[in-house]
């Protein structure tokens, strides 16, 4: 397994999910099963296997693992500046929720709050990068010699 393929298929499949996931109008891609959290590993594995390396199914569990983890990292990077993570919900909430209800929501998802709610996020990309590391494994795995 070429860790630099590995690394950049990966890396590409993190930035393919965070784009679907927090792009304002594509976002709503999510509403299709979460789709925007698989289909980045998905494209990681495809990547990887078009950079001349067959990765078998545990090497195409690592790349979606590993691609949700980039999206859970760059989610949270991105939650600094309120465009992810818990200060990217918080955001958007403000535009549905009535205003005596926004001190509430705004303890809930600051300091303490706001770690644990993103701790999970990233636990749960890479999760559902298993899952699309799974399926990419299952379409681009190494075709079988026949004997």
């Amino acid at each position: 397994m070429s860790t630099r393929n590995l690394l950049v298929a990966s890396l590409v499949g993190g930035l393919i999910s965070t784009v679907l996931v927090n792009a304002p109008v594509i976002s709503l891609i999510n509403l299709l099963i979460c789709a925007g959290f698989w289909i980045g590993p998905i494209v990681a594995v495809w990547i990887y296997r078009r950079m001349g390396d067959a990765p078998t199914m545990g090497q195409a569990l690592g790349i979606g693992a590993l691609a949700g983890l980039w999206h859970g990292v760059i989610g949270v990077a991105l939650s600094f500046v309120g465009l992810a993570g818990a200060s990217g919900v918080f955001r958007q909430l403000q535009t549905v929720l009535p205003a005596q209800d926004l001190p509430n929501l705004e303890a809930a998802l600051t300091g303490v709050g706001a770690i644990l709610f993103n701790l999970v996020g990233i636990s749960m990309d890479v999760v559902f990068g298993l899952a699309g590391g799974l399926i990419g494994g299952a379409i681009f795995k190494a075709r079988q010699q026949p004997a």
